[in-house]
């Protein structure tokens, strides 16, 4: 069963978004092609602060407990580069799930390059519906934004850990009282639509989630002083840009729909530059005492 209950849309939205990662920078944009990420770039003190898209697998392994050659699921793996990265770092074996046919072709041929053919595997399928597993870490980075029920999502990948198993969730986790600044909630409601964000977990959701699933928390980073938006200047110039392209391209709905995710994506850096989103880091075990379902 390839998708569940995410909009396999989602993964046709990730098949134009990865293609527009190679030039999108040359337009102001991010994109992490060059490390076969699409999650966010965080200040790097290794880089004399310069955002990179390394910097989270830093603070993700300065977080998790030592693992010793782990069996890791990556929930949403993108283009493979978070597994590329702790394989080579830390050992271990990868399978990780994605609903776009065009990053999992991508990862694959990066995963070959680096020699890791035999350890690091990506499937085109929906993590409501994971491999069975069991695992010893789980990731989902940026992913379960995605998803129409967070807490069901969660509960499907917790069945999946090993006894003493890893949930680790980091994603962008909007202040509960949002929705009473009308400008903020217009600048959420951009966000959520242009990133096919159905439904976005509060820091108090995920925490409920994982406690509803009888895992511990065992860590929860605040890794919002790690963003860097850009100057609300800026942001406005580039939303300009955005205006201008969309008003040239209304021919073509799926680029249409890339630059609407792109507008999505500077209401979320204004909705940081005004401190009503949070960019959380929460890590969950399992009881040893407790089998995968």
């Amino acid at each position: 069963m390839p998708y569940s209950d995410v909009d396999p849309q989602t993964g046709e939205y990730y098949d134009r978004l990865s293609a527009w990662t190679r030039v999108g920078q040359w337009f102001g944009y991010g994109g992490g092609h060059a490390t076969q990420t699409v999650h966010r770039a965080l200040i790097d003190p290794r880089a004399a602060g310069r955002p990179t898209a390394t910097r989270l697998h830093d603070l993700l392994l300065e977080t998790l407990p030592p693992l010793l050659s782990p069996r890791v699921l990556d929930a949403g793996c993108g283009m493979g580069g978070t597994m590329i990265e702790l394989a080579l770092r830390i050992g271990g074996e990868y399978v990780g799930v994605t609903l776009s046919e065009r990053q999992a072709r991508i990862g694959r041929g990066a995963v070959g390059r680096a020699g890791l053919s035999g350890r690091v595997q990506l499937l085109v399928r929906s993590y409501d519906s994971p491999p069975v597993g069991p695992f010893d870490l789980i990731i989902a980075i940026e992913s379960l934004a995605h998803s129409p029920g967070p807490g069901t999502s969660v509960t499907a990948l917790a069945r999946r850990l090993t006894p003493g198993g890893l949930l680790a969730i980091v994603d962008d986790m909007p202040r509960p009282d949002i929705a009473l600044d009308a400008a903020a909630a217009r600048d959420l409601a951009a966000f959520k639509r242009g990133w096919r964000c159905p439904v976005l977990a509060t820091v108090a959701q995920h925490r409920s989630s994982l406690e509803a699933c009888g895992l511990d928390l065992i860590a929860d980073r605040d890794l919002t002083p790690s963003v860097a938006p850009r100057t609300l200047t800026r942001i406005a110039i580039l939303e300009g840009v955005n205006r201008a392209a969309a008003a040239v391209l209304t021919f073509h709905d799926g680029w249409c729909s890339v630059l609407d995710s792109y507008h999505g994506g500077l209401a979320l850096e204004r909705l940081y530059r005004g401190g009503y989103m949070k960019y959380r880091m929460l890590v969950a075990r399992r009881s040893a005492a407790t089998s995968a379902g």
